[in-house]
């Protein structure tokens, strides 16, 4: 004889389809939870990336003893060297949506003369330019000291003084 208490395969498979959905909503929460984790720390590391270039340009460009600008970077003579001590030749040059630095302990050749096999990737930015303020316009194409330097780094603007 049968007791009734069994489950019927409609109700076994009503029970898995729920279960699944259910499973399933659970998934999509998480992996978003983890892709927007990922998100705020690829934004952190840039924000990072951004900080350390902005405090080590404004170290670079206070000290600099001469500086020239043209639509490919900034070069420098400057006291604060990353990698030498002493006054440098020193350049941060954009190319192919890379920003590359570039140290030379010895003031030998033309301030913009850099050594390509030498150039250290700082990052890579959709925007990097560099202009002059000599006190009455904003020049793209400098040579000497100006008062003021500013960046322009993806979505951002840096303004740097010059000391003179």
């Amino acid at each position: 004889m049968k007791s009734g208490r069994a489950f019927t395969l409609i109700e076994v498979l009503v029970v898995l389809t729920i279960m699944g959905l259910v499973f399933s909503v659970l998934i999509l929460v998480f992996s978003r939870g983890i892709d927007s984790s990922l998100n705020i720390t690829q934004k952190s590391e840039d924000l990072k990336r951004k900080a350390v270039l902005f405090w080590d340009l404004q170290r670079k460009v206070f000290g600099a003893k001469e500086i020239k600008i043209d639509p490919k970077g900034i070069y420098m003579l400057t006291s604060a060297g990353s990698f030498n001590k002493g006054v440098v030749k020193c350049a941060y040059i954009f190319k192919d949506k890379k920003l590359y630095y570039y140290e030379f302990p010895y003031l030998l050749g033309a301030l913009d003369e850099v050594d390509e096999d030498k150039l250290i990737e700082v990052g890579r930015f959709s925007r990097f330019e560099v202009t002059a303020w000599d006190g009455r316009r904003e020049l793209r194409v400098f040579d000497g000291l100006p008062q003021l330097v500013k960046v322009y780094l993806d979505d951002e603007e840096f303004v740097f003084e010059v000391f003179r």
